[in-house]
């Protein structure tokens, strides 16, 4: 960065007239270069993670993200399939990849209104029951959109394991972006399904806040910053009405105080959100059913006689899906020491090094890895490192380092 003169006098005067901390510096010196430059939040620094606080409990997490190339399987399967009771409707609703929290909402009032066409096409001359399989965020959002829908309507839940929290979904991070997946819908054709999905969720989170329910559901107004790069999830492939254009100017960091951009989006919080669908769920009488699915002949055997598929990875081998990829990613949840840590930062380091530190209701979680094809959700001595190089990435990025992530 090259200053004229008059450049570096006027970033004197500023630094006389306020503390003289190398913060203000950075920022005297980053308008002076740029007169254009506003400070976001009107100058005011929020507070930085403590890198070195983990949460008590389980602090590192592997999560592997139900991947799909094509993008989501958002359909009704024209033909039924046959069972024991009469013929089975399959709708399938799976391969989020790391949009799932994101697009659940979404998707799910696609799946009702399949539901709603069945429920037309077949009258009244059969009894309606329906069968979600899956107990991760898409099928719990499923069955509560159909419960919200037609409170009297027969749902049973069934899944392997009826412990959300070893869901992929409980172990996301939270933020509302079509990250991992938006990359799957470049065509204008496909960017407008994209975009369907993404404001459907939006009119259900802000019905949601309307009702004065966000609390309850771990949904929260966050601001975004990124460095000031292009975000192709928000930039290209979120509608503007869904999440709008964003505010550029110097981050309101301490030491991290470069040009940057601030979005605003949602938390949507899944330890929060998940144990609070079920909840609603046992209370409005769905039922939860432990069974594990080989293939997707199995589906014959339900009483149901609607069955919406919302396996995510499991689907790959359930209905042999040949386009379902895992994608294997790392967190290090961190304890919230400051009461303002509550802001995301995504959008990786000023070299494109994957990384993002969102900081939620409770704790703040730090991820930046993507294995493909690897399915393993153990931790094993290899991961280590990984766990090790995202903690120093984001200590590097918040010390004003963007451009030494590894």
């Amino acid at each position: 960065m090259s200053l004229s003169r008059r450049a570096v006098l006027r970033a004197a005067t500023v630094i006389v007239s306020q503390l003289n901390t190398p913060a203000i510096l950075g920022r005297a010196l980053a308008q002076a270069a740029d007169p254009d430059a506003v400070p976001l939040r009107g100058g005011e620094i929020l507070p930085d993670p403590d890198f070195s606080v983990l949460r008590h409990r389980d602090p590192y997490v592997i999560g592997v993200r139900p991947h799909r190339e094509g993008g989501v399987r958002l359909e009704l399967e024209q033909v039924p399939l046959p069972g024991r009771s009469g013929p089975k409707f399959l709708i399938h609703n799976y391969g989020h990849g790391g949009a799932g929290i994101t697009l659940s909402f979404g998707c799910a009032s696609v799946v009702a209104e399949h539901v709603h066409t069945l429920m037309r096409d077949m009258g009244r001359k059969r009894r309606i029951s329906v069968a979600v399989i899956g107990s991760g965020v898409i099928g719990l959002t499923v069955a509560s959109e159909l419960r919200r829908r037609w409170p009297r309507l027969s749902v049973t839940v069934y899944a392997k394991d009826l412990d959300i929290r070893q869901t992929t979904s409980f172990k996301a991070a939270g933020q509302f972006e079509p990250s991992g997946i938006y990359e799957e819908y470049e065509t204008e054709e496909r960017r407008n399904i994209l975009a369907d999905y993404l404001r459907r969720s939006r009119n259900r989170i802000v019905e949601l806040g309307r009702e004065a329910r966000w609390s309850h559901y771990g949904i929260a107004f966050r601001r975004n910053y990124t460095l000031d790069h292009a975000i192709p999830a928000f930039d290209s492939h979120t509608p503007d009405d869904v999440v709008p254009k964003p505010r550029t100017g110097t981050l309101p960091f301490q030491k991290l105080n470069v040009a940057g951009r601030e979005y605003r989006t949602w938390l949507i919080n899944p330890t929060i959100l998940l144990p609070r669908l079920v909840s609603d769920l046992k209370r409005s009488r769905v039922r939860f059913r432990r069974k594990l699915f080989t293939d997707v002949q199995a589906f014959g055997a339900l009483r149901e006689n609607i069955v919406i598929n919302c396996t995510g990875y499991g689907a790959k081998k359930l209905v042999q899906d040949d386009q379902m990829l895992a994608r294997r990613g790392h967190l290090v949840v961190l304890k919230r020491t400051l009461a303002k840590q509550l802001y995301f930062f995504s959008g990786g380091c000023a070299n494109y090094r994957t990384l993002y530190v969102f900081c939620r209701h409770r704790d703040i979680v730090i991820g930046g890895s993507v294995q493909d094809g690897n399915e393993s959700e153990g931790i094993t001595a290899n991961d280590d490192a990984v766990f090790l190089r995202i903690r120093e990435n984001a200590q590097n990025l918040f010390d004003g380092r963007p451009r030494q992530c590894r």
